[in-house]
């Protein structure tokens, strides 16, 4: 009532629509039950009663918030506060009723059929005019959104015909402009089946997809469960596919609980949402850790471009810290997540174009900003590439983390996260076997430092996870892009299998771990079921509505130095669990300091003068690195040159 009316006005109107329905409720009463208006004693009382009962019944409505109801969105529970309101006056009217003889014997006694009648009249009149006013409103929204529609609206089956069904079914007949028109649901509870929700019938369960969408002949199938999970995503996709029909969703629960979109924004499912899993719901302690660690502090995050650099920079901008320190090496990726960052934290935010191997340039941004929590993102990933550049895998991944951890612990930060891979586990590709490294680099500064230096008071901690979706290069990206220009696919092995965790959830453990770490641990993050690629593949192919026979799939095998199977724990060692859901601690002896130091050093020397034998020896000898099809022998060409530049260092 009244959209663009003042607050108050509209109230008032409320009221006396209210007010206007019980006094002719009150004079219906006496008119149906004396077949006239009376007159006397009972003409007296009726007139009495048209005077008081509106203004209970005003009253009532008031103490149970009837008039802040929508009446334009009525729904159950709104109208079960009409009926408490309007039953609670009744009742009311009936106790004093039974209790006149008693209290007042010389009055007139209300009738009952007078309190069953204007009850009745009251309760039918303010549904009335609810019930008037939403088909005013669906009838009006329905004529605004009729006007720049000129397309033909497609004929959808929804699954899913619960509370975000029925409402998707309504705002779809509602809105014309959203270009579906709902002819049938499919719901797997059989308590529906035969039920019609807002004028579209449940004609059966996902099992019966082919059937009754060659019933209707629908063009669409829209998936209503925005909280569905994962593996029940996958199980209605693989029913529906048979259809050959397109698959879309409605969106995601958390945004339409934000408010972002509306649950008419129909999009095509998304490989995504098959391969992820359930969240893991962190409990209050869990918040209070992360924000306790993070919030208030001058936080540091090197590859911030990235990924998962660029979503750590989100997550930790909403802790509010005292300043985000972006070091990114990339001039583009930099600009981008600067300007983002800024809108959040203003002139909190600084963005440092560095090169984490650049001994000279990261001391100087440790000094002019001292950072007191370190998030260590950069490194170089992709395998097939960093087999062809060891040197670079080296040089990068760990000598870049050498510098950043140094200067940290130079510094006296509180808190060093290196965000590591599940590649690092019993490595066969040089990306894999550096980022190993890595996590002994950080676990080494830790103890005692590289070159005999005192423990470390900083708090490090490795966080180890598999592969993120959504991540630039990712699986995900490349076979969209073949499917785009119609193939083929490329998977590498029939059985190769792959970790997957979406980008948040990565990020959002990654914080807990962070907050959790007391110094030297490395993290697990538990990463559920592996996921066949070629399964994978087959899905994505399935959800653009085209055939393997359109879009083929191709065998090239197994890339260099990848893996049939990932793992998320080395030969040697145990997993306990954390304390915090989804992330675990892995436990093993790893080498002594002094070795340690030694080795890395060796290990930089040798990138530095493009030494790959020399590399991958170190490598094996520091990280049980072996390329798939080699053994330990392999390894052992280079002794002479490996002695010589340990000693040296």
């Amino acid at each position: 009532m009244g959209v663009g009316l003042p607050v108050r006005l509209r109230f008032a109107l409320k009221y006396a629509a209210d007010g206007g329905v019980f006094v002719v409720a009150v004079a219906l009463a006496y008119l149906l039950r004396f077949d006239r208006f009376p007159s006397g004693v009972l003409g007296s009382q009726a007139w009495a009663m048209v005077a008081v009962l509106p203004l209970a019944r005003l009253a009532a409505g008031r103490l149970c918030g009837t008039h802040r109801i929508s009446w334009r969105l009525m729904g159950l529970s709104d109208a079960i506060t009409l009926i408490r309101a309007t039953a609670s006056v009744t009742a009311l009217l009936l106790a004093t009723r039974l209790l006149m003889p008693w209290l007042a014997p010389g009055w007139a006694v209300v009738p009952l059929g007078v309190i069953a009648l204007e009850g009745l009249a009251s309760l039918s009149g303010v549904f009335a005019i609810r019930v008037a006013m939403r088909l005013a409103d669906e009838r009006h929204a329905r004529a605004r959104n009729l006007g720049p529609v000129t397309a033909v609206r497609r004929r959808a089956i929804l699954v899913g015909a619960g509370r975000a069904g029925r409402t998707a079914a309504l705002e779809l007949r509602q809105r014309p402009d959203a270009g579906f028109e709902p002819v049938a649901f499919l719901d797997d509870d059989p308590t529906r089946a035969g039920q019609v929700i807002e004028g579209v019938p449940v004609l059966g369960t996902t099992a019966d997809a082919e059937a009754v969408a060659a019933q209707v002949f629908a063009q669409d199938i829209i998936m209503t469960m925005p909280s569905a999970s994962p593996e029940r995503t996958r199980r209605i996709v693989e029913r529906c596919r048979v259809t050959g029909l397109p698959l879309q969703t409605v969106p995601g629960l958390y945004e339409l609980i934000s408010g972002a979109v509306g649950i008419t924004r129909i999009r095509p499912v998304k490989v995504e949402a098959l391969l992820g899993r359930s969240v893991v719901e962190l409990d209050n302690l869990a918040v209070q850790r992360v924000g306790g660690a993070f919030a208030g502090k001058r936080v540091l995050v090197t590859g911030a471009g990235g990924s998962i650099g660029s979503e750590l920079c989100r997550q930790l901008a909403a802790l509010r810290p005292a300043q985000l320190i972006l070091v990114e090496n990339n001039e583009n990726n930099l600009f981008e997540i600067e300007q983002s960052m800024q809108r959040v934290l203003g002139d909190r935010t600084v963005a440092c174009l560095v090169d984490v191997r650049e001994e000279a340039q990261v001391r100087g941004v440790f000094a002019a900003y001292e950072p007191e929590v370190v998030f260590h993102a950069a490194a170089f990933k992709h395998v097939p590439m960093m087999e062809r550049h060891p040197e670079a895998a080296i040089s990068n991944n760990v000598g870049g983390t050498r510098v950043v951890v140094e200067a940290a612990h130079r510094h006296g930060v509180e808190r060093f996260v290196l965000i590591s891979t599940d590649k690092a586990v019993n490595p066969t590709s040089v990306m894999g076997a550096s980022k190993r490294v890595a996590e002994l680099v950080v676990h080494g500064e830790a103890a005692g430092g590289s070159q005999g230096t005192p423990p470390s008071s900083t708090r490090s901690c490795a966080v180890r996870f598999g592969n993120v979706l959504g991540s630039r290069g990712s699986v995900l990206h490349t076979f969209r892009t073949q499917i785009e220009r119609g193939g083929p696919v490329t998977v590498t092995h029939p059985e190769v299998t792959r970790f997957f965790m979406t980008i948040p959830e990565a990020v959002r453990l990654v914080l807990q771990a962070g907050a959790l770490g007391t110094g030297g641990e490395t993290y697990l993050l538990d990463m559920g079921e592996s996921v066949r690629i070629l399964d994978m593949a087959r899905q994505m192919i399935q959800l653009a509505g085209l055939t393997e026979a359109e879009v083929p799939i191709q065998i090239v095998g197994l890339r260099p130095g990848e893996k049939l199977r990932e793992e998320l724990l080395r030969d040697g060692e145990t997993s306990t669990p954390s304390g915090v859901a989804g992330i675990n601690l892995a436990r093993a002896a790893d080498a002594s300091d002094a070795e340690l130091g030694a080795w890395v050093v060796a290990l930089e020397r040798a990138a530095a003068v493009h030494d790959v034998a020399g590399i991958r020896c170190i490598l094996a000898r520091l990280t049980g690195y072996c390329e798939p099809g080699a053994t330990a022998t392999d390894y052992g060409a280079s002794e002479s040159q490996i002695a010589a530049l340990v000693a040296s260092a």
